[in-house]
């Protein structure tokens, strides 16, 4: 069992660290709050979002959880406009990339967890001002018997 119940929210900072181009990491506790902190761009914002419980065993003592993080890659593209944001989805490509080369299958070596899983993410990209922000949802299975 791990010793921090959102321990995997450092794993996944570190993990991320050194993609080229990301200027800083975000840690806020919802997508809204995101919206408000992402001062610089490009930029990764990491999300706890919720716990997705599977099947229970001992009576209800144990179950399958599988912790939600959400990783949103912000870019920014001043020439991207409504009618052509071809420029700023080719800025964004290599990071995407980056990023889901690390996250999906990744095994953070904490007791416990399992490999991250990517899953559909629930909130679509979002956009405003020059600014895009495209979410990736991991999953990372715990046996949890607390």
């Amino acid at each position: 069992m791990p010793d921090n119940y959102f321990g995997l929210e450092t794993i996944i900072k570190e993990r991320l660290q050194g993609i080229d181009s990301i200027q800083a990491i975000y840690t806020p506790f919802s997508v809204d709050d995101m919206m408000e902190c992402t001062a610089v761009a490009p930029s990764i914002s990491v999300i706890y979002v919720d716990d997705r419980v599977g099947d229970s065993a001992g009576n209800g003592s144990a179950s399958v959880v599988y912790q939600q993080w959400l990783v949103v890659l912000c870019v920014e593209e001043a020439g991207s406009q409504l009618e052509d944001t071809t420029l700023i989805r080719n800025a964004a490509s290599p990071m995407i990339i980056e990023i889901l080369k690390r996250m999906q299958g990744f095994n953070p070596q904490v007791g416990g967890f399992k490999q991250f899983k990517r899953a559909n993410a629930g909130v679509q990209h979002m956009s405003a001002a020059g600014k895009l922000w495209l979410p990736y949802l991991f999953e990372c299975q715990l046996i949890n018997s607390f």
